[in-house]
């Protein structure tokens, strides 16, 4: 239905037949149409509906007593399949041709119901509790609304400014914390790493930072570069891969030394929260110190732990943050971090290339992942970096655009890797004919023994670049290269 609709009315009652989870849909047309909407039929809880919680709220497990089952069904909405009261379609979030003329969707808040930091506050329409989901990713979607609002403020939006902003691994976290470190430097307290030599010299990669994260290696996959001919790296990359990397460790560092230590100290060492959350609580600890003074909604003050107590609050979050600085700079020098590093003590090595690696794992074994995992396969250029460096540099980090997102609280050689991103960059511009774009980290073959055909978009991918999207069977038909046919026996 969705393939067969012809227009917006068409393609949008095609989705109330889509029963299965939650989905992101997006239309758009050569009429200048262009919308989204989310599908599910969310089922509506008895408490909820009540305007309380009773017992563990929505994202745990509930224990289906005490009055907060799924409410019988009382509306019929159309084609519904779940045989319970949901939410109606019109309260599942959608936009219309906007008027600020874009529309962005990267798995965040899709109407701001957790901005205040409390998922169970917001109100439906005709009474109850309207509830989604717990929380979102944030950070990826702030800077995509960013850029497309410097795109759209400046007028026509081409392809080349969505292949640039598909590229983008500027880390949006960084810009918000990033400045809290430098003004505790600049506020001079009294410990010691406020007047560490290495310190000093972090702050001043951390200065002139513009956030971005290459690999600042040769042998690093950077965007738009040759990738069968990568050049060295600039000394502007250079200094934006140190930076990148001090301020990844850094922030782990960070999360331990107050979210980690003072939950642990309150014996809920257990139930600490993720990394996206504890990266989000160290903002908003940050953001509103002022008021705060670095206590939460809880009572407990996060700025306590590993400091003396005989100094002011602002004092104790400018020591915590710089003394996380001097723990980066000792881990990047240390036994742990050799293969990276060689036990280095000079900054200006710590290129970001030789931590944030990415392997394309195989779910059928070490043999057909890239890099391979076993002995004597080589899928040149996609080797491993080096021993105890398995993997492909790469540029991104913690949703950046280009999702390339590791742990958070990452603090070993191997930690920075990640497994995961976009499995498919596409570009489409809808005019007639259309212009699309594409790229998949794979190739045309599955087969592992046809060598190039294996991997053959992977170069593409790994350095942001595309291929144009073959679309009708006469046009596949001229551009076959190889066929493998494949007979029953």
């Amino acid at each position: 239905r969705v393939n067969r609709s012809t227009n917006l009315t068409e393609f949008r009652d095609s989705l109330s037949y889509f029963d299965v989870g939650s989905q992101n849909f997006a239309f758009v047309d050569s009429g200048n149409n262009f919308a989204y909407f989310t599908t599910a039929e969310a089922p509506i809880r008895e408490d909820l509906q009540r305007n309380t919680v009773a017992g563990s709220p929505p994202f745990l497990v509930r224990n289906g007593f005490g009055g907060n089952e799924w409410l019988p069904r009382t509306n019929n909405y159309p084609n519904q399949s779940v045989p319970y009261e949901v939410l109606s379609p019109t309260e599942m979030p959608f936009s219309i041709n906007p008027a600020r003329n874009y529309i962005a969707n990267a798995n965040n808040d899709p109407t701001g119901a957790t901005l205040d930091n409390n998922a169970l506050n917001q109100a439906r329409p005709g009474g109850g509790i309207l509830y989604y989901a717990p929380g979102y990713s944030s950070y990826r979607m702030g800077r995509i609304d960013r850029e497309l609002q410097r795109l759209t403020a400046r007028g026509q939006v081409t392809v080349q400014d969505m292949t640039a902003l598909q590229a983008n691994n500027q880390m949006l976290d960084a810009e918000l914390i990033a400045p809290h470190l430098l003004r505790a430097f600049d506020n001079a307290p009294s410990c010691a790493a406020a007047t560490d030599a290495g310190v000093r010299t972090a702050i001043g990669y951390l200065r002139a930072w513009n956030y971005s994260t290459p690999t600042g290696i040769q042998q690093g996959f950077d965007p738009f570069e040759n990738p069968l001919a990568l050049p060295p790296p600039s000394q502007a990359e250079i200094d934006s891969s140190v930076a990148a990397t001090l301020y990844s460790v850094w922030r782990g560092e960070v999360i331990r030394s107050t979210v980690d230590a003072t939950l642990a100290g309150v014996g809920l060492s257990n139930f600490l929260p993720g990394g996206g959350q504890a990266v989000t609580a160290v903002q908003n600890l940050l953001d509103n110190f002022t008021q705060r003074q670095g206590v939460g909604a809880s009572g407990l003050d996060f700025f306590r732990s590993g400091v003396p107590t005989t100094l002011t609050a602002p004092q104790r979050r400018d020591c915590i943050l710089l003394g996380s600085m001097r723990r980066t700079l000792d881990l990047l020098a240390s036994e742990a971090f050799a293969p990276a590093f060689a036990r280095s003590t000079d900054i200006s090595t710590y290129r970001w290339g030789r931590l944030h690696r990415i392997v394309f794992a195989h779910i059928l074994g070490g043999q057909l992942s890239v890099p391979s995992q076993q002995a004597g396969v080589n899928l040149f250029p996609f080797v491993n970096l080096g021993p105890g460096l398995p993997g492909l540099a790469r540029s991104g980090g913690y949703e950046t655009v280009d999702v390339a997102a590791h742990n958070t609280r990452a603090n070993t050689v191997n930690g920075f890797m990640f497994g995961s991103g976009p499995v498919r960059r596409f570009v489409g511009e809808m005019q007639i004919p259309a212009t699309m774009l594409q790229a998949q980290p794979g190739g045309q073959s599955g087969d592992i023994r046809t060598g190039l055909p294996y991997i053959s978009q992977l170069p593409l991918w790994l350095t942001n670049q595309y291929k144009p999207l073959v679309l009708g069977q006469s046009a596949s038909n001229a551009s076959t290269v190889a066929q493998i046919q494949f007979t029953p026996r």
